[in-house]
């Protein structure tokens, strides 16, 4: 019985994860207009002003993939902990603190990464 309650959450997160980043794929990563506009987004504005990233032509799609991922797994992981409990409310209150560090901790990952990135390419042209 505890197998098959296991393989509905693992359905469940799978499925909530690849709905998400499906839908980023097709409405923005897809569409060059909506893609123009992502460096404005406040994803971006973020990382622009804690890590100093600078978006160009040739990263915007890399580093929009990127977040969007980070979303997928940030939105599925918050749906399965709210799905946890019993309660709608409850579940919504303990989802809060796992949303909050997630945001933080997959944008910090995010950030140093493309910053790291960028460094290494200054260095080339150096």
């Amino acid at each position: 019985m505890r197998e098959l309650e296991l393989v509905k959450e693992i359905i469940l997160y799978v499925g909530t994860f690849g709905l998400v980043y499906l839908f980023y794929v097709v409405f923005v990563l897809s569409r060059k207009s909506v893609l123009k506009k992502f460096p404005d987004s406040k994803n971006m504005m973020y990382l622009k002003i804690k890590y100093g990233i600078k978006v160009n032509e040739k990263n915007v799609k890399s580093i929009a993939n990127s977040v969007f991922l980070a979303n997928a797994f940030i939105l599925s992981t918050t749906v399965y902990v709210v799905c946890l409990f019993k309660s709608f409310i409850l579940g919504i209150a303990a989802a809060l603190v796992p949303l909050i560090l997630l945001i933080l901790v997959m944008y910090h990952i995010i950030g140093t990464h493309y910053k790291k990135k960028q460094e290494q390419g200054v260095k080339k042209n150096v």
